[in-house]
Formats: structure tokens, C-alpha cells, sequence
């Protein structure tokens, strides 16, 4: 098979500088601990090693080898099956990906983000698995789910998780500041009604010295999309170009991402990491809201499974609201999560693809969502789950029917993603001009995503 990814290499280098220079680096994640090999089976099928690239995360890294164990001791011919996982933080990822399909290298199944199916597809880089799942095995997900893991009409990819940032907070510290969000309610506060109470959440020392800031808005340590491309949307009142963030061709962004609503949206995204006293870290912190150096926190529900494993004791008071949007725009919430991926360079692509149809049924799904805590892509389970009934997961639940949308439709998502990272940098980061810099991104997202005219025909 001809792979396309060979064209994408220089994007691999600019996402590589992306993660790892520029303006000051972000705190570096820690390395995921790989699966420890399993002894040999006294009896079984053929001793095989695959490798499996993934996000390094704790609760994804402990729901993994949870999973795999699981799978071996389904059926003896898995027995002697050893997964070798490789975790990288999530800037990361997307380069380790094309490097090693465009190179060759030995990879039998990674993650990837749900947008970026489309990508794999259209570079060659991930093998159809409709011949590993019947239409009755694609009923049991949720439909938005499978319509992210198809290209052309093909099923590529299954998820193992739906999405929809909400926000939490710290009781503790919006008790301690006269704050009273909104609780357990989706429609939440408008970005202008928050900002006053995310302000009153910042503590400064006597000597100057801030100590508390009042927000992290997204996981970890990255300026992404999932969470960052959120704001400029909600700019728009939906169904605007603003809400929709690109063209329907999928490769045009002139007129969409660069709005007038859009650049108020960045402009207002600045004043957050300026001042004397600024609301958020121009350096994120890795777990900042977890470790209680921040009052507000965007995020999915795995922010649950994060707060049990950190503070089993219970000790860490927390409520959840809806997430705030522009004003004079629409409220939103982006959708869709993790999906997995076997590459064409895969000498055990059956076992991989047995591995991965594990993974997402029924009994995999649901180790997998007992130590990740996220909305499940599978129906039966979330529609089982007593959680999803009640406060504050039922709040998740009713999110992502009301305010949930999908992540800009492109096959480019990718080569997007890593400009837009840039740009939300640089925003919070340098003092150049806003509308420069849109302007910028938006000329370089084009001629990254130009390639792809007509890929839906």
C-alpha cells in the first residue's frame, strides 16, 4: 500500500517545535509506566509481541493494562500475546504516529483523537476494520461515535468514549471567596459573568506572590482545540460561520476563524494571563486544579477518576456548572473522544483488531470507564450506568445532548490542530497583535489543508 505520509513529514517537525520550543515550555507530563510483559501461558496461542502507542495519562495508562489483562484471560489464544505500551504526552502523539507510518517503523495499534480518523483514512495510515465489526456491533455505539470512526462510508476506527467539558470547582476556595457558581445546571454563566467571580478566586501573598489563580481552562498542559477552539465558537450564535469555525468545504477558515466574534473571543483570552494579578498561568501547571493551586477548571468527566485516584480520602470538595460561552453567542461543548487505530505496517493486524473489538465491547468498555469515569461511547452502558442519573455525572449526560457539537469537520483537523496550538500560545504567551496573529494561523491552516480539496467527493 502507497502511503501518503510521507507528505506530511515537515508537519511533524513543526508540530515536534510546536511541543517542545518556541515561547517557555509548559511543565513536561510524566512518562506513562509501560505494561508490564506478561509471563508466557502454560498453554495457549502463539507467543506475539504487538506495540501500542497511546496518550500518556495515568487513569488511561491504569485503564489500558486493566484492559489487556482482561482480554488475555478471555480466550487462551490471547494467552501468550504481550502488549508493549509506549505513552507520550498529547503533543506529542500525532508526530509519533506519522513518523513511524511514514518511516515503516513496527506499529500495530495507537489512540487517536477522534477527529483525526478522517486524516488517517484519507493518508493511508490506518487499516478499514469493517470486516472485524458487523452493523450490530456499530448499533450498539452512539451514532455520533461511529459517524467520527467513518470515512467515505468505511468504518475505520470504534471510540471508547464520548465528551463534553463542563466546569468544575473547588468548593473549598469559591467558598473561601464569596463565590456561589451556578450548580448542576448546564446553562451555566456567560464568560463576562464569570470572569468577575474567577477574579475573586486569585490569591496574592504579602509579598506579592501569587499563590491561587482562579482558572485552568483544558486538561493537562496544552493550548489545544478540544478545549481552546470552544471559546471562539461560542462566539457565534449557532449555525454562524463563527459557531461553525470552518467552511463546509473543510479547507476554508477565511471568514470563519478570523470574525470579528472570533477576534473579541482571542482578545478576551488574552486578559485572562495579564495584569498584576491574572487569572490563569501564561506556564500551565500539569494537574494544577487537582493539586489545588486553581479554583475553576474546564474539563470532561474524567476529571472525576482524576480527583478519586488523587484524593481517595474524599477530602476534595468540588461542585460542577455548565461551561461558560461569549455573550451574544451560543453556548457549546465539543464532542467526542479517544478512538483506536491499527496500522497498515502491522504484522498481527487480527490480533491487534481482537484487542481493540475487546476494548470497546461490553466488558471492555466497561473496565475501561470504571477507571477513566467518562461518558462511555456504548449505549447500553450509558444508559445503565446509576452514575448518569445522578448529580453531577448526570449532568455530563444531559450536556452533550443539549450543548454538545462536533469538533470542526476537516479531513486537516490534524495540520489544524497544530497551528491553532500555536496560535493559543502565542496569544497568551508574546504581546503581539490579536488579529495578527489570527491572520497568520488562518493563512497557514489553508496551505496546510489545500491538499485535501474535494476529499468528500
Amino acid at each position: 500500500m502507497k502511503l501518503r505520509f510521507t507528505s506530511i513529514l515537515a508537519l511533524v517537525a513543526v508540530l515536534t517545535l510546536a511541543a517542545c520550543g518556541g515561547a517557555a515550555p509548559t511543565a513536561p507530563a510524566a512518562p506513562a509506566a509501560p505494561a508490564a510483559p506478561s509471563e508466557p501461558a502454560a498453554s495457549g496461542g502463539e507467543a506475539v509481541t504487538i506495540g501500542f502507542l497511546l496518550l500518556d495519562d495515568a487513569d488511561i495508562n491504569i485503564a489500558t493494562n486493566a484492559v489487556i489483562a482482561a482480554w488475555k484471560a478471555s480466550d487462551p489464544q490471547y494467552a501468550n500475546v504481550t502488549v508493549n505500551l509506549e505513552g507520550v504526552p498529547f503533543p506529542e502523539l500525532f508526530p509519533k504516529i506519522a513518523t513511524a507510518v511514514a518511516a515503516g517503523a513496527v506499529l500495530d495499534l495507537f489512540l487517536a483523537d477522534g477527529p483525526d480518523i478522517k486524516h488517517y483514512a484519507f493518508n493511508e495510515a490506518i487499516i478499514p476494520l469493517d470486516k472485524y465489526f458487523t452493523q450490530e456491533d456499530l448499533d450498539a455505539f452512539l451514532p455520533i461515535n461511529v459517524e467520527a470512526g467513518t470515512y467515505k462510508g468505511t468504518f475505520y476506527s470504534p471510540g471508547i468514549m464520548e465528551s463534553c467539558s463542563l466546569m468544575f470547582y473547588n468548593k473549598d476556595m469559591t467558598d473561601a471567596a464569596g463565590v456561589a457558581p451556578p450548580e448542576n445546571v448546564v446553562e451555566g454563566w456567560t464568560i463576562q459573568e464569570a470572569r468577575p467571580n474567577w477574579e475573586k478566586t486569585v490569591v496574592v501573598d504579602a509579598s506579592g506572590n501569587q499563590t491561587q489563580w482562579g482558572l485552568r481552562w483544558g486538561q493537562g498542559s496544552y493550548f489545544g482545540d478540544y478545549e481552546f477552539g470552544i471559546i471562539r465558537r461560542s462566539a457565534g450564535a449557532r449555525g454562524t460561520p463563527t459557531n461553525l469555525g470552518v467552511a463546509p468545504d473543510g479547507i476554508t477558515f477565511q471568514g470563519y476563524m478570523d470574525t470579528p466574534e472570533a477576534i473579541a473571543s482571542f482578545e478576551e483570552l488574552r486578559s485572562w494571563y495579564a495584569g498584576d494579578a491574572p487569572i490563569s498561568q501564561r506556564e500551565p501547571v500539569r494537574d494544577i486544579f487537582f493539586n489545588e493551586g486553581a479554583a475553576f477548571y474546564i474539563s470532561p468527566d474524567n476529571a472525576i477518576s482524576a480527583i478519586n485516584r488523587i484524593h481517595p480520602d474524599g477530602s476534595f470538595n468540588y461542585g460542577v456548572t455548565g461551561i461558560p460561552y461569549m455573550e451574544g453567542g451560543s453556548q457549546l461543548c465539543h464532542t467526542d473522544s479517544w478512538h483506536f487505530g491499527i496500522s497498515p505496517q502491522s504484522q498481527h493486524q487480527d490480533i491487534a483488531a481482537a484487542l481493540v473489538k475487546y476494548m470497546t465491547g461490553p466488558e471492555g468498555a466497561k473496565i475501561w470507564y470504571d477507571n477513566v469515569r467518562q461518558l462511555p461511547a456504548r449505549v447500553e452502558l450509558l444508559n445503565t450506568l446509576p452514575e448518569y442519573s445522578e448529580m453531577p455525572q448526570q449532568l455530563f449526560s444531559q450536556a452533550v445532548q443539549q450543548i454538545g457539537i462536533p469538533r470542526i469537520g476537516t479531513p486537516g483537523y490534524t495540520e489544524y490542530q497544530s497551528v491553532f496550538g500555536e496560535l493559543i500560545q502565542n496569544i497568551v504567551q508574546t504581546e503581539a497583535p490579536v488579529a495578527d496573529l489570527v491572520a497568520d494561523a488562518v493563512s497557514k491552516i489553508e496551505a496546510a489543508v489545500a491538499k485535501y480539496e474535494g476529499w468528500d467527493k
